[in-house]
């Protein structure tokens, strides 16, 4: 590996420290000092490097993420203030937030609000009464609109239940879900010389960070993982994500790359009936094969989203 690679490598690593770390502060100031430092750079240099491998500047790409997480809490806990939202994504002021919000998605909070809420009654009235889930007596990121010409949702078994805490290392990609496959081959190459796929526990899962309902295309942040029943270390542009146990909506598919859309919406759908809401969490699918080695080329995979009672 030559000189060029390895420094593109750790530039990229820490990048994904300091996004991570937004990531988990938001709620709190953010300053370009303390953030330099987690990416262990002068404050100067640090926000022209980021620019520059991220196409944004740092401010923007907080303003960014947190009015993106303000939608999505907007969408998912329709009963919380509003002023409660802003403050739990880190604004300082009802002014800067309704400000902000308004720049970047063209209408209020409230209006945003309403919009949306009346998106999901439509597609609640739309479902037949007559459900076709399957949903476990003892059961104890989501915003997709299903394809009105079509309505082909799935037949699968969706139970609410704690799902283990998970150990990953991933490869971020950002940008399109088709186009994963590259963060995973990455993430593989590095995997297999150190021995971390033959784990009788191994799986694979990709975990995502935004709602396409809310974030540009270009934008979507989704990391390629796989579990490790040990502690490993990443190195560039492996990193290390931890999920901890949480009580989501599992449902079990088994489909091909085509498959996906309808999948999501099933799950999504189901959730408009179930009693249960969004909770706090990532959603993440969690694959049981090798999608090569079935004979129709299809994927096992559970999709689970955290949520709570409504």
């Amino acid at each position: 590996m030559g000189i060029a690679e390895i420094s593109r490598r750790e530039y990229i690593s820490r990048i994904n420290r300091v996004k991570d770390y937004i990531d988990d502060n938001l709620r709190e100031p953010l300053s370009i000092n303390q953030i330099a430092s987690i990416a262990g750079f002068s404050p100067f240099h640090f926000h022209r490097i980021f620019s520059a491998l991220c196409g944004e500047t740092l401010n923007g790409y907080i303003r960014r993420i947190r009015a993106e997480k303000a939608a999505r809490m907007l969408i998912s806990f329709p009963e919380m203030p509003v002023v409660e939202i802003s403050e739990l994504c880190g604004y300082t002021s009802m002014s800067v937030f309704c400000r902000t919000f308004k720049d970047i998605f063209g209408v209020n909070a409230g209006d945003f609000r309403t919009k949306k809420t009346e998106e999901v009654s439509k597609i609640r009235q739309s479902l037949s009464k007559k459900s076709q889930f399957s949903i476990e007596e003892d059961s104890d990121l989501c915003f997709i609109k299903p394809n009105e010409e079509r309505k082909q949702f799935m037949k699968t078994n969706i139970e609410v239940k704690t799902m283990p805490a998970l150990k990953l290392l991933y490869v971020r990609h950002t940008g399109a879900f088709d186009q994963i496959g590259m963060a995973y081959g990455k993430l593989m190459q590095w995997a297999g010389p150190r021995g971390l796929l033959q784990s009788p526990n191994f799986k694979t899962a990709t975990v995502y960070h935004d709602d396409p309902a809310i974030t540009k295309i270009e934008n979507l942040r989704q990391s390629a993982c796989i579990t490790i029943d040990r502690d490993v270390k990443g190195e560039g542009e492996i990193g290390r994500l931890d999920l901890p146990a949480n009580l989501c909506a599992v449902g079990r598919f088994e489909i091909g790359v085509d498959g996906f859309s309808d999948a999501w919406n099933t799950m999504c759908l189901w959730l408009t009936e179930s009693g249960f809401q969004p909770g706090e969490g990532l959603p993440y699918e969690l694959y049981y094969n090798n999608q090569e080695e079935h004979p129709e080329k299809k994927f096992i995979l559970d999709i689970c989203i955290p949520v709570k009672k409504l």
